[in-house]
């Protein structure tokens, strides 16, 4: 019965994982623009949203290796190493990038 809770949560948390990491198409070709006033005149900041696949991926592998070896040796603290990582893999590609996706036009 223990087996069979562990690889239940497992499940539900994979489950979630995934649902949770999906983004619509819409969402990476968006623009958002933001209006300056300057002396050289009108202009546009222009920025891009980032997705962070790649910061996610290697969060992903780098957090289920990591859990596997702290958490314990099974699918669950691979799966919940996973999910950190992706999360954490994420925020910090965005950071990392945040200042080579806006740019300015007129």
């Amino acid at each position: 019965m223990k087996t069979f809770a562990k690889i239940t949560a497992a499940a539900a948390l994979g489950v979630t994982a995934a649902s949770s990491i999906a983004v619509p198409a819409a969402a990476t070709t968006r623009h958002h623009r933001h209006h300056y006033y300057g002396r050289t005149g009108y202009v546009h900041k222009v920025c891009r949203r980032s997705s962070a696949a790649t910061g996610k991926v290697v969060g992903g592998v780098t957090g289920a290796v990591v859990g596997h070896s702290l958490i314990g040796h099974g699918l669950l603290g691979a799966a919940a190493g996973a999910v950190g990582g992706v999360v954490a893999g994420g925020a910090v590609d965005r950071t990392v990038s945040a200042p080579r996706r806006c740019y300015y036009t007129r």
